[in-house]
């Protein structure tokens, strides 16, 4: 799916969540650092060797939505992971789901 702002990726729906994963080409870790006003929650961390992001938007504060970012060369890749709203987690649980999912992803990518 090309969202017709640079970042092509796939959607992943399943029972009680979804899940995303985004390659911004030209969306590095200085990119998203320039970015961090839009986001209540904005931590950097690593998601095994490559440097990251935990990213919560203002205003999805408690909906169950989280980002990871993983640095990938002069670019990187998203994983959001979302809960439905009727299966509702923290931030802390959304993110650590988002993460798990980064984990598997990140062995895959490109150095």
């Amino acid at each position: 799916m090309d969202q017709g702002i640079g970042e092509v990726g796939c959607d992943f729906d399943a029972d009680g969540f979804a899940f995303a994963i985004y390659k911004g080409e030209t969306d590095s870790i200085d990119y998203w650092h320039g970015q961090r006003d839009k986001f209540a929650i904005f931590e950097e961390n690593k998601v095994g060797s490559r440097n990251g992001i935990k990213q919560v938007t203002k205003g999805a504060v408690g909906q169950s939505l989280c980002s990871q970012v993983i640095e990938v060369g002069s670019g990187s890749v998203s994983v959001q992971f979302g809960y439905d709203a009727d299966k509702k987690q923290s931030d802390e649980a959304t993110c650590a789901k988002a993460m798990e999912v980064a984990e598997v992803v990140e062995p895959k990518l490109p150095k």
